[in-house]
């Protein structure tokens, strides 16, 4: 079925069956989706216009119910011309243009707290990060625009001063409301309160203690700069050792959690069933707890993309557990279960890095690994589980897995684990 197909007529759309996204015109950016009984246009541009700008998805409308073919096409150009013509995100498109900068940074903080970030977290974390949020306010100003605090208007001093001033004596905490603080300005992006690439928390802030930058307390992730892996090949060779004397399906384990970007509660319940050899994919169900979905379909599974380095270990896995529902059985426990989902952090701690590098603050590592060798967020949030770019208005449509880039990074990630000293 050729992409030209569809620009043709109607009915063609009507028949399609498999949920996915359809290329609409070559080289147009137009998309349908199909998700259920619904089928979306979206159309897809770089903004700004040059080699920095970066892919943004615009809604267009539903298919029969807003539009049909002609319409969209007619709607896309004008939507293209408007945007290249005034030099505006196409996402302003119909809009008023005080929008950008008629909100104050207390409404939209709170629009995000509320919309987005509330119905995610339990009870305690919801009560300490709305405190957290509420200092940040009253530091910043009730009647202040979050468009005065976008980059090229100093913003980025502006917030570094709030952290520097609030969390002066805890980094622990000042690094958690930087992360908010990104959520919200990423937020504010996608809703067109500030301009594209105008968030003022894009880089990682750094906490000078010394001549020490700290993230957590247990992760050795700040030492990683673009020019040096810091602790990284001390903690491939005490996993290389083994010296505790872990179990050969622990160790095993373990180098799996470090190689697939994924939480150990995955990585331990991991089935021999999930993998796809003829697409070379780990197809982790939506349902398994270490995901942490909400909703459990296919749309919700995750995808692990496997590698050369990846293969190698799970084929020394099946030698010895091949015949067993689990890649990772518990050989020594009752009924032959898979390894406890703190196997993995407990074998950590064993090997010396307790209080050093926890087993879920791995996940720092590849972010700030990822992130110092130009890895973009949004691969790095989907291969780690993240479910980010599924928030606001953009997630009622952006349901793409981005899959190709996602292999490329997958790729980096094992290479760069064996140049640094990983042995499997």
């Amino acid at each position: 079925m050729t992409s030209t197909f569809f620009a043709n007529t109607n009915s063609k759309i009507r028949k399609l069956k498999e949920d996915k996204s359809y290329p609409f015109i070559p080289k147009s950016g137009l998309n349908i989706i199909k998700r259920g009984k619904s089928k979306y246009f979206e159309g897809r541009m770089r903004f700004p216009f040059n080699a920095s700008g970066k892919k943004i998805a615009i809604p267009i409308g539903v298919f029969e119910k807003d539009l049909l073919v002609k319409d969209v096409i007619e709607k896309w150009n004008e939507i293209k011309l408007w945007s290249k013509e005034n030099n505006k995100s196409p996402k302003l498109f119909g809009q008023e243009e005080e929008k950008v900068s008629e909100k104050t940074f207390k409404e939209v903080a709170e629009e995000w707290f509320n919309d987005v970030y509330k119905n995610k977290v339990k009870e305690r974390t919801y009560n300490d990060r709305e405190n957290k949020i509420n200092q940040m306010i009253k530091f910043i100003g009730y009647e202040k625009l979050i468009s005065d605090l976008e980059i090229e208007k100093d913003g980025r001093k502006y917030i570094s001063n709030l952290l520097k001033t609030l969390f002066h004596n805890s980094p622990v905490q000042l690094t958690r409301c930087r992360q908010i603080l990104n959520q919200i300005f990423d937020y504010a992006e996608d809703e067109t309160y500030i301009r594209p690439n105008q968030n003022p928390v894009l880089k990682k802030f750094q906490w000078e203690t010394g001549n020490q930058r700290k993230i957590s307390d247990k992760t050795f992730a700040n030492t990683i700069t673009k020019n040096s892996w810091g602790t990284l090949p001390e903690f491939l060779q005490s996993v290389n050792k083994n010296a505790c004397n872990g179990s050969i399906i622990t160790d095993l384990a373990t180098k799996a959690h470090l190689l697939m970007c994924i939480r150990t509660g995955v990585v331990s319940s991991l089935e021999w069933d999930w993998y796809d050899d003829k697409e070379d994919i780990w197809i982790i169900p939506s349902q398994t707890s270490g995901l942490k979905r909400k909703k459990f379909d296919e749309e919700n599974d995750h995808l692990i993309p496997s590698t050369p380095e990846i293969n190698k270990l799970m084929k020394k896995a099946k030698e010895i557990n091949g015949l067993y529902k689990y890649c990772f059985t518990s050989l020594g426990g009752k009924n032959k279960k898979h390894l406890g989902s703190e196997t993995i952090n407990d074998h950590f701690k064993n090997l010396g890095w307790k209080d050093k590098q926890s087993a879920h603050q791995w996940r720092s590592v590849i972010t700030i690994s990822s992130r110092e060798h130009n890895f973009d967020y949004e691969i790095i949030d989907r291969q780690l589980g993240r479910m980010g770019h599924l928030n606001g208005t953009r997630g009622h449509y952006d349901r793409s897995t981005l899959l190709d880039k996602r292999r490329e990074f997958m790729e980096w990630w094992s290479k760069t684990l064996i140049e640094q000293g990983l042995i499997i």
